[in-house]
């Protein structure tokens, strides 16, 4: 009889172990504020695997989907150094600040990494740009795939601007910016940073192809939906951090300024108010079936996208505050996703 089958969440254990160990120590150095935590770096470096997966899918040896799987962690990991420091209100200053310097400043503090990384080459003395540069490196020794390696770098670049918009958006009060951007720049978020991590596994030394244009384009849905799915789970932490026009924030105000203004004074309430107001609803929707259609060449990849939709919302329902009327349904831990957090806390205990 076969063994059966690794869940997502068990194999998402043991990869971000295997990838997250040997980073550790780099990732806390080149953290500037001291705000990645163990549990960030392990999740982040789990989802490696999406490289991984894709290279294995496209007929990669295992030990280079492995390597792409490595290099994947370390883009990971360089995004989230970043974004620390960029989405704190004291970087972004919140809704005063006039919104071109915010984006000259978010620019040009993005820039070194960006540069370092694809130059490999730091162009400070930073442990963030020396982190950069070695990855890459990395990048660049996985295969002789020129062609796919300028893909990469072109959704690196869109994914570092659209971080600047990120924050000038998101920081924005409600009354700044409209319904429409908010939505865009949320689905924008995820849509690049899962097609940026996914697009290293096809530069993998032994992967046949790179990514088909339709599916680079199935991120966009997905992305979309687990980047809503992401501002509810992190709702009172994004507010608590200025962060005040997030979808379910904005969407809030839309419906009821003064609830939004008692959720921007107490955080603590922000759960209460979205459910109240049933404006978390518009914010858990899956992508439609055609986005996960279109990456079935992809092998685990959409799996893996579904996993991180479904332990998002389980993220929203198990807090605490959360009163929404499908908390029930969004509670239900079908993925695992209680053992996950629970193994990542046993890694981060004893790595």
């Amino acid at each position: 009889m076969n063994a059966r089958a690794p869940t997502h969440s068990q194999r998402l254990l043991e990869v971000g172990a295997r990838l997250a160990t040997p980073l550790r120590g780099e990732v806390e150095a080149a953290d500037l504020v001291d705000r990645v935590q163990p549990r960030h770096i392990h999740l982040c470096a789990a989802l490696g695997w999406l490289a991984e997966a894709a290279a294995l899918a496209l007929g990669a040896r295992p030990l280079h989907a492995r390597q792409a799987g490595h290099a994947a962690a370390m883009l990971s990991l360089l995004t989230k150094i970043d974004d620390q420091v960029i989405d704190h209100p004291t970087f972004h200053g919140g809704t005063p600040t006039d919104r071109a310097t915010l984006r000259r400043r978010t620019a040009a503090f993005l820039q070194p990494t960006l540069t370092s990384m694809r130059g490999a080459r730091a162009t400070t003395p930073e442990p963030r740009c020396r982190f950069a540069a070695r990855l890459g490196g990395r990048l660049r020794s996985l295969g002789p795939h020129a062609d796919r390696l300028t893909t990469l770098w072109d959704e690196c670049a869109a994914g570092w601007a659209t971080q600047v918009d990120a924050v000038a958006v998101l920081s924005a009060a409600p009354p700044q910016v409209s319904g429409a951007r908010v939505a865009a720049v949320t689905g924008d978020i995820s849509a690049r940073w899962l097609r940026m991590i996914t697009l290293v596994g096809p530069l993998a030394a032994s992967a046949s192809r790179g990514l088909h244009r339709a599916e680079l384009q199935a991120f966009d849905p997905w992305g979309a939906a687990i980047q809503r799915a992401d501002a509810l789970a992190d709702l009172d932490k994004d507010l608590a951090d200025g962060l005040v026009s997030s979808l379910p924030s904005w969407l809030l105000h839309a419906r009821s300024p003064s609830a939004w203004r008692a959720a921007v004074q107490n955080p603590g309430e922000a759960h209460a108010q979205v459910a109240l107001h049933a404006v978390d609803l518009p914010c858990v929707a899956p992508p439609p079936r055609a986005a996960a259609e279109a990456l079935a060449g992809l092998g685990e990849v959409p799996g893996l996208l579904r996993w991180i939709h479904g332990f998002l919302l389980w993220r929203y329902a198990v807090h605490p505050a959360c009163r929404s009327s499908l908390q029930a349904r969004l509670a239900a831990d079908a993925g695992g996703y209680a053992d996950y957090v629970r193994g990542a806390r046993a890694w981060q205990d004893h790595a």
